[in-house]
């Protein structure tokens, strides 16, 4: 099927979005959609880049020049497709808008001069004994404006609840209006605004100061600044438990030796050791009481309650380590078994809890096939997590202290 682009008239509010489909792309292609207007303006349509999952792909531009036949095209995979072109018509010959298009508020361009200033970011740096420097180059900063609009009435309330919302506004004209840009995306840094008739007129100036902006793209996560995106972004965390392990305080083997090495643990020096007493046994390692996971899950353990143990596991080589959870009742569940090298592995198990149960212990096994007295089972990290989702890691890996916490760059985690 041939790759092709459409572009429609929608009747959802004024001035009309259009709407762009593109259509015969196969998974796995790039695209990128733009619009383009006669006096060589040139945006990028509202998701219009992106990576085809080999369906239909409908986007919506309200942010089309005015007045004006308006061309779409599409580059996928280094070829262009063209629409036919369309135009949205409106009253007015500028518009101030919400980057969503569901607010708009038409206005009067008071002033075709657009003083407009640009930071050059690179560096220049002077160096002893040359007459050149060195320079550290980097690309330059996009446009600040000065814009001023005349506003009526209604139109006065409108323009004010865009810039009371803080969020990027969009402009919107019709080209041909000196060289001015037809569509812009910008950061509103500064406003002010006044009554400039007399008596009871409302005409109203605005004089904003703009950054100009790209696109958004709401996929790429570029900061978390409020909780929410804290807990998004560090949903498949968890607290270890007993990561630290002093001593073998708590814990006990079966068939086996336990001791408590000072070097070598996944995520802490210290971890578990069980050597095996006799041949042809299988080996564990669990907490001595079954209440400690409660604090961890943040409430007790009760039946139909789901539950995932995780934990690292080396030993002898050649045998085969799983983690193990023990319910209350004395019952154990065993996950999927890994063979066992000198290096640490993720092991992981999920089950539900039964009828009766009142807490859990983690821990893990070394299975009795091959195993001969004096082989090892070293055990360390393990959490406790409610749900089958297995952490990517804990807290601790990323923290030592509460005040590390505190300190860190959560832009950058």
């Amino acid at each position: 099927m041939a790759v092709s682009l459409t572009a429609t008239l929608l009747a959802a509010s004024q001035p009309r979005p259009v709407q762009v489909a593109l259509t015969g792309t196969t998974a796995g292609q790039a695209y990128e959609v733009v619009g383009t207007s006669g006096d060589g303006g040139r945006w990028q349509v509202p998701g219009g880049v992106g990576v085809s999952e080999g369906s239909q792909i409908l986007l919506i531009d309200s942010r089309a020049a005015l007045n004006t036949p308006i061309v779409y095209s599409a580059v996928v995979d280094g070829v262009t497709v063209t629409a036919a072109p369309v135009t949205v018509s409106h009253d007015g010959v500028a518009v101030i808008q919400t980057i969503d298009g569901l607010t708009v508020a038409p206005v009067e361009v008071a002033s075709t001069t657009e003083p407009r200033s640009a930071t050059i970011r690179s560096e220049a740096f002077e160096i002893a004994g040359r007459p050149d420097p060195a320079a550290r180059l980097e690309t330059p900063g996009s446009y600040s404006y000065g814009w001023e609009f005349d506003t009526q009435g209604v139109d006065s309330v409108t323009m004010r609840a865009i810039l009371e919302s803080g969020m990027p506004i969009v402009r919107r004209l019709v080209p041909g209006m000196r060289d001015l840009t037809p569509v812009v995306l910008g950061l509103v840094t500064s406003w002010k605004d006044e009554l400039i008739t007399e008596g009871g007129d409302t005409w109203r100036r605005w004089s904003l100061g703009v950054r100009e902006l790209t696109d958004p793209q709401p996929s790429t996560a570029l900061i978390a600044f409020t909780w929410p995106d804290f807990d998004d972004a560090m949903l498949d965390r968890v607290w270890s438990w007993h990561s630290l392990f002093p001593s073998t305080s708590g814990w006990a083997a079966t068939n086996g030796t336990l001791s408590n090495p000072a070097t070598g643990g996944y995520s802490t020096p210290r971890h578990l050791r069980a050597s095996a007493t006799a041949a042809a046994t299988a080996v564990d390692i669990f907490a001595s009481v079954y209440t400690g996971a409660a604090p961890t899950l943040g409430e007790p353990v009760v039946p139909g309650m789901q539950v995932t143990v995780t934990c690292r596991v080396k030993g002898t080589a050649g045998r085969s380590g799983m983690a193990a959870l023990k319910w209350s009742n004395g019952t154990v569940i065993t996950g999927t078994p890994v063979v066992l090298t000198g290096d640490w592995q993720q092991v992981v198990v999920t089950a539900t809890a039964p009828a009766g149960v009142t807490g859990l212990a983690p821990g893990a096994r070394m299975a009795a096939t091959g195993v001969a007295a004096g082989h090892l089972l070293d055990y360390s990290a393990p959490t406790i997590s409610k749900g089958a989702s297995v952490p990517v890691g804990t807290f601790d890996e990323l923290f030592d202290t509460w005040d590390d916490f505190d300190r860190a760059d959560w832009s950058t985690i």
